[in-house]
């Protein structure tokens, strides 16, 4: 398994064309907007890569039939070295589905991972271009330093993987922040940006759910999204009753599930 120079990561983006929003944490790496690693399994002829994310999504594609490469691909997965803590590995074709079942990645359990394609005329009708109502108890915030520092240090640390800086997620993030009373309820941000995407994360404190925060929290994010011409992504654990219900009704449709190697420390 050889690691790609960043100005050779393009080369594995042929492999990629079929799955562009089932893995927007690998167009961040390659567009060299997020932190990440580019593996193939030869220098002069590659035919295969494995791509890996800072915030520790992990992606193959390409070719699956090189039992070399992939020997070394589970060997990378079960060195605690390489991960900051996380790691989800994606497959996304029956190939690869079958040789990764081949092997045990250890700290590991296979998820089943629903991707959903959005529906932007349905978008458009069913939320025209216009503020939604919100409570005069509540603060709007969007993204900027302040918050995003509040947001990655005290809220979700995770953005500290995913996102190197504060600056780095203002400047190529998308974030909307709700606060009542100060404190952090709701919010809408963006752990991966690429390939025209930005996926989508919503985060709403257990007792402020169902008030309707995270459905006005999700079209602010989509229309910023439209604004800036990126296309908003969504997935979730395919068990994930709460998320695959908003998606529905942010005009997300289900277009596949895939297994996932998901971390799990137990």
């Amino acid at each position: 398994m050889y690691e790609l120079r960043k100005e050779q990561f393009t080369l594995v983006l042929p492999w990629l064309e079929d799955i562009r929003n089932k893995a927007v944490y690998a167009f961040s790496v390659i567009e060299l907007i997020q932190e990440g690693r580019v593996f193939v399994n030869h220098l002069d002829n590659p035919t295969a890569c494995f791509i890996t994310s800072s915030g520790g999504f992990y992606c193959l594609a390409g070719r699956e039939d090189d039992a070399l490469f992939n020997q070394a691909v589970i060997c990378y997965m079960n060195n605690s070295v390489h991960h900051n803590g996380f790691f989800a590995l994606g497959v996304f074709t029956d190939a690869w589905e079958f040789e990764i079942s081949k092997y045990t990645i250890h700290h590991s359990i296979r998820i089943s991972r629903s991707y959903f394609s959005f529906n932007r005329d349905k978008f458009l009708h069913t939320y025209p271009d216009t503020d939604m109502p919100l409570n005069k108890d509540y603060d709007y915030i969007p993204l900027n330093e302040q918050i995003s520092k509040e947001y990655r240090e005290h809220f979700y640390p995770y953005y500290k993987l995913a996102w190197s800086s504060n600056a780095q997620f203002c400047d190529f993030g998308v974030g909307h922040f709700l606060k009542y009373k100060q404190d952090l309820v709701s919010v809408c941000t963006s752990p991966y940006i690429g390939g025209g995407f930005a996926e989508i994360d919503i985060i709403t404190i257990e007792s402020f759910k169902r008030r309707g925060l995270a459905t006005w929290m999700g079209t602010q994010f989509i229309k910023e999204c439209l604004h800036k011409q990126l296309t908003p992504n969504w997935c979730c654990h395919s068990d994930n009753v709460e998320s695959n219900h908003l998606a529905a009704k942010l005009c997300f449709e289900k277009i596949d599930e895939r297994p996932m190697y998901w971390y799990h420390n137990e």
